[in-house]
């Protein structure tokens, strides 16, 4: 006896075709798994991002902040700030110096200096001038170390530093040219040197090496 085979009519097959389109549209039969997190991204395997939240204020939208963006203006040094020693030196150690007398600092005062020597320098001579304005570190005297630095006056707002000269010939621990003195001054948004600072370089006499 031949076996029986039901006859299914092209209209039942059209509809057939298009259950499964509709199933398969709604995500029926799809595989993306996942959950949307607090930041508004899509998780799990097969999921689509979907854009950051954006805070809103008013009537604007702004994007979430971009904790990579630069260019922040660094506010001004508050002058009435108080500054410990202690935190003052730990600004010089941080930058591989120690304080080379402690008598010159002075917490009172708006503009302070600590002058510093480069650990392991030959002799003790390479030493830096710190600044200070309240309790926020400015900058130093000059971008490169000099021999030999002391502190000869001090006022709120100004700080003179005497630097000792050597002549191309002179040992690093005998500076025999004399000296200079520059006197630093805080203007309120900066720290501007009255008179010229005398040359490193140890082929000139009147260097401070």
């Amino acid at each position: 006896m031949p076996a029986f085979r039901p006859r299914i009519s092209p209209l039942a097959v059209l509809a057939l075709s298009a259950l499964a389109f509709v199933l398969t549209a709604c995500g029926g039969g799809g595989t993306t798994t996942g959950s949307v997190t607090d930041t508004g991204v899509v998780t799990g395997t097969g999921a689509t991002p979907t854009p950051p939240r954006t805070t809103t204020s008013g009537s604007a939208t702004t994007p979430a902040p971009n904790p990579g963006t630069t260019g922040t203006t660094v506010p001004a040094p508050n002058p009435a700030a108080p500054l410990t020693l202690r935190a003052a030196e730990a600004v010089l150690d941080r930058r591989g110096f120690a304080p080379l007398t402690e008598r010159d600092f002075r917490p009172d005062q708006m503009l302070k200096v600590l002058v510093g020597v480069r650990r392991n320098a030959p002799e003790g001579r390479a030493q830096q001038a710190f600044f200070f304005v309240g309790n926020r570190f400015i900058g130093t005297d000059t971008s490169d170390t000099s021999g030999s630095i002391s502190v000869t006056d001090q006022h709120d707002d100004r700080i003179t530093l005497t630097y000792g000269l050597y002549t191309p010939k002179d040992a690093l621990a005998n500076p025999t040219d004399g000296d200079a003195s520059v006197t630093y001054r805080w203007t309120g948004a900066k720290l501007v040197p009255t008179g010229s600072i005398p040359p490193s370089s140890t082929q000139v006499a009147g260097s401070r090496r």
